[in-house]
Parts: structure tokens; C-alpha cells; sequence
């Protein structure tokens, strides 16, 4: 039985074009979007852009200015509106950092005093905070090289004023380094396993109800349980082949992103892809029970589209949660969407050698997407739920 109802569900939404489009958006749009942030991202952080402040009173100190002009931070005359002004026929960018030199700079350096150094800016713009650190390093190299000077001019060994050698060995490969920057990759493929499989989810339900083809099935001998089942494997069938295209096409496009130009590399192979396939495999037909849950209990299929969209955000909100609350727990490498999310993770960074939470997380999994096909099921009992009242 379960087996026809499928056969029916499964013609009725490859009929349906916009099913079709959206699970194939879902699938292409993510590593997509993955692969242009990821490269706008390394190239950014790659990239030195000049910085442009306002120095008063540069005559006082020409070494540091100089030191600040090796760094790419120039001189510009702070504008009177906006943060634009014309320099050498460009348009710049001023990030409205003043330096100001104290008049007696000079005179208090070569005295061996403390020169007065005043940095004005609004330290709350996080978009110029990089260009403060910037500033502020300049003048800290340049502290230290005049400290220095003046030990070595008293016939002190600037040794002494160092108390520990730390060396540092980043014992890091270039593929753990890549888990830093890829530990999105696995969100937005479990991301594109949700999206997929809403139009299918919302169609069969609150669109079947208003169709009034719902109760028409319903009045036939078939059991609730299995036309909520057919319709949960038809729905999490278009979320696994969302999810396929998209490991497929993240296998594409990863070696177009420049991880070799900050030192780091993935290697996006066929058995990467496969155990990532298997993981998700669970979790396809668990986003198809849950947003079925949520489809059916709403009373209108506009009703429905505004509920779905909570459930899309889980693979986003829930590992969100997790990583700002600190909270760490055995127990959650089991659960929907975290044992996912864990797996892909340590899939990524090469960690993956203990499959136990793999197997487990894909069990209990199941064992949630099957409660929650007996929940609808038995809620399709009810009057309220077939004809939305």
C-alpha cells in the first residue's frame, strides 16, 4: 500500500514544475554560494587596502609616518561630509582615524621621556577596527625599536628586558587548517536538504487540503499511517536528491577556491563524498516528517509557507546555538541534525575515525523521523487537522 501511495505522490510532484525548481535551487545555490564567499573572503583577507587618516603635527615624528606610509597608511586631510575625497584625481576612502603629534614630540623623545601620541577615532565602528590594530601596531614596532636604542645606548642588552623565548610550532596540516574556513560547508549542505524539500512538503498537505484531494484520499481504505508515510519518503526522496546535487557540485567547485594562496587544502574526493552522502541520508527524511508535522497543523497553505520557514533555519539556528552556548554533551552527537552537523564536521578536519556516533546519530535519526510519522498520522484522525479548522 505504502508502495502505490508513493507511485501517486511521486507523479503528482514531478508534475508540479515548481517542485522540481526548488529542489534543484536548493541544491545549486548553496555550494554555489559557498564558493563565492569563501573566494571573496580570501581574496579580502589576502589583500592589504591603503588606509587613509588624518595625521596632525607629522613634521614632529617623519620616522613614524614613514613607518606608517611602508604599512600602506597614509596622510589625507580629514572631508567635511562623508568619508569620500579626491586625491591625485581617485576617489578614496577616509576611515576617519586621527593621529596627533604633541608639539613638544620631538623634544620629549630625545629627552627620554614619554612623547604624547593622541589616536581619535570611534572604536565602537567595527568596520574600522582592523584599521586601528593597523595603526596601533606601527606605533608599538616603533616603541620597541626606540626602547631597544636607548638599552643599547646605556649599555643594556635589550635581552634583559625579555623574560621568556616562547617558540611556537603549529603541529596544523594544510587540510586541519581548511576545517577553519569549510566548518560552514557542512551547515549549508544540510541547509540545502531542508530547503529542497519544502514546496514538496507544503503541496502534499495544505495544498492537497485545499485541493480537497486530502479527505478524498483520506475516505479511501488506506490507513493514515501510510499516507503519511508515502508522502514523507516521496518528500525526503527530493531532499536526498537536493542534497546529492549538492555534495556533487561542492566536489566542483572546491578546487576553484584559492585555499592554497593562505596555505591550506581540502581534498574533496569520491570517499569524502560518499560518507557525507550517507550521513545526510537520515537526516533527509527527518526534515521531510518534521516539516510535514508542521505543514499539516497549519490551517492554510499561506499559513503553512510562513511555518516552514522556521523549520529551513534549524540546520542554521541549532549548531548556532550550540557553539555560542559552549554547552558540550556526549549525548548530542546523537541528536537530529547535531550528529549530522558533528560528522560532517570532523569529516572535513580528517577526524572521522570512530563511526559509533555516525551509526548511532543515524538511528536515533530514523527513530525521531518515524515518532514523527506517527504523530501526523494520528493527527489525521482528527477532523480539525484534514480540513483545517
Amino acid at each position: 500500500m505504502i508502495k502505490a501511495l508513493f507511485k501517486k505522490e511521486f507523479i503528482d510532484t514531478i508534475r508540479d514544475k515548481r517542485s522540481v525548481v526548488a529542489a534543484l535551487f536548493g541544491a545549486l545555490f548553496t555550494p554555489l554560494l559557498f564558493a563565492v564567499m569563501m573566494t571573496f573572503n580570501i581574496e579580502k583577507a589576502r589583500s592589504v587596502d591603503d588606509v587613509y587618516i588624518e595625521i596632525n603635527n607629522g613634521d614632529m615624528a617623519p620616522q613614524i609616518v614613514e613607518l606608517l606610509e611602508r604599512e600602506s597608511i597614509f596622510h589625507a586631510e580629514l572631508p567635511s561630509t562623508g568619508k569620500k575625497f579626491e586625491l591625485d584625481g581617485e576617489t578614496h576612502t577616509h576611515s576617519k582615524i586621527s593621529l596627533t603629534f604633541s608639539d613638544d614630540f620631538e623634544s620629549q623623545l630625545s629627552s627620554g621621556l614619554p612623547a604624547n601620541i593622541l589616536i581619535n577615532a570611534d572604536y565602537s565602528d567595527q568596520e574600522r577596527s582592523s584599521q586601528i590594530r593597523r595603526v596601533k601596531r606601527v606605533l608599538e614596532n616603533y616603541e620597541g625599536a626606540v626602547l631597544n636604542m636607548r638599552l643599547v645606548a646605556r649599555g643594556i642588552s635589550p635581552l634583559v628586558i625579555d623574560v621568556v623565548d616562547l617558540e611556537e610550532q603549529d603541529t596544523s596540516t594544510p587540510g586541519s587548517k581548511s576545517a577553519i574556513i569549510l566548518g560552514m560547508l557542512g551547515v549549508f549542505i544540510l541547509f540545502s536538504v531542508f530547503v529542497s524539500s519544502t514546496n514538496v512538503a507544503i503541496d502534499c498537505s495544505a495544498g492537497e487540503r485545499e485541493r480537497n484531494s486530502l479527505e478524498l484520499l483520506l475516505m479511501q481504505p488506506v490507513s493514515t499511517f501510510d499516507v503519511v508515510a508515502s508522502k514523507t519518503i516521496n518528500t525526503g526522496l527530493f531532499g536526498l536528491f537536493a542534497g546529492t546535487l549538492s555534495i556533487a557540485l561542492t566536489a566542483v567547485v572546491i578546487p576553484f577556491i584559492p585555499l592554497h594562496k593562505i596555505g591550506m587544502a581540502f581534498n574533496f574526493d569520491l570517499e569524502v563524498a560518499v560518507k557525507m552522502w550517507f550521513i545526510i541520508l537520515p537526516l533527509a527524511f527527518f526534515a521531510a516528517a518534521f516539516q510535514l508535522v508542521t505543514t499539516f497543523h497549519a490551517k492554510s497553505f499561506k499559513e503553512a509557507q510562513t511555518y516552514i520557514q522556521y523549520s529551513i533555519m534549524l540546520p542554521l539556528i541549532v549548531p548556532m546555538a550550540l557553539e555560542f552556548s559552549k554547552y558540550k554533551h556526549a549525548a548530542l552527537d546523537y541528536l537530529p541534525i547535531v550528529a549530522q552537523q558533528q560528522a560532517i564536521s570532523k569529516l572535513i578536519r580528517g577526524e572521522l575515525t570512530d563511526f559509533t556516533p555516525v551509526i548511532g546519530g543515524m538511528i536515533v535519526t530514523m527513530l525521531f523521523s518515524y515518532g514523527l510519522v506517527l504523530f501526523t498520522s494520528k493527527s489525521l484522525k482528527s477532523e480539525k487537522v484534514v480540513l483545517g479548522l
